[in-house]
């Protein structure tokens, strides 16, 4: 696949976040809200929310592969981007029989003397998808960051993932209007796909 042009200037202040490629938007969470409406975790049995083992690690990079994601995951490239500690201990698997079905990332950084939390990297295998698995990994690692006291969350998304969008956006993740351009992007996704959703969007520096 060919590698995007990346943006790297998506924020007024942009210390915390990975540059965006084209197809990207940032998206942050309204974190007193999600605190406020103690959002469970809901799974079934056969599942199991885990946290990060070295022994799940050939079962997650294979997930990683059918995440249409830039770039290739291979051994070398997760245990370079699992090496943070904070990844480590923050980042949530969902198991079913010891293959990982769903997961996501807990990245964080240091922004204005204050930790912020950010999702990388949702995936949910395609044939354990619609089952609300890619909404509970999510809640799980954005409880981590709760825990761990981070004063912001962000993520950063492609405008194609429609579906994706939509578990965001109900979790309580706000459009970031970062740019007119952003702006602009962000009003046509939300006009087409959101059009009878009620979305505060986020103007940063204002």
């Amino acid at each position: 696949m060919m590698e995007k042009k990346p943006l790297c200037k998506p924020y007024k202040t942009y210390d915390f976040i990975r540059c965006l490629v084209k197809s990207q938007v940032l998206m942050e969470l309204n974190l007193a809200e999600f605190i406020k409406s103690n959002i469970s975790i809901k799974t079934s049995e056969e599942y199991s929310i885990n946290k990060y083992s070295k022994s799940l690690e050939k079962s997650w990079i294979q997930l990683l592969g059918m995440g249409e994601f830039d770039g290739e995951w291979t051994e070398d490239t997760f245990q370079e981007f699992m090496s943070p500690i904070e990844r480590q201990k923050g980042s949530r698997l969902i198991v079913k029989k010891n293959k990982v079905v769903a997961s996501t990332f807990a990245s964080s950084s240091i922004y204005e003397n204050k930790e912020v939390g950010r999702l990388d990297f949702v995936v949910t295998h395609p044939m354990h998808r619609k089952k609300g698995l890619g909404k509970s990994v999510c809640i799980s690692v954005i409880n981590h960051f709760v825990e761990k006291n981070y004063k912001k969350v962000i993520l950063q998304t492609e405008d194609w993932r429609i579906s994706a969008i939509s578990i965001y956006l109900k979790l309580g993740f706000r459009p970031v209007y970062s740019d007119n351009n952003m702006k602009k992007r962000w009003q046509e996704i939300i006009s087409t796909h959101f059009k009878d959703f009620k979305i505060k969007s986020i103007n940063p520096g204002k």
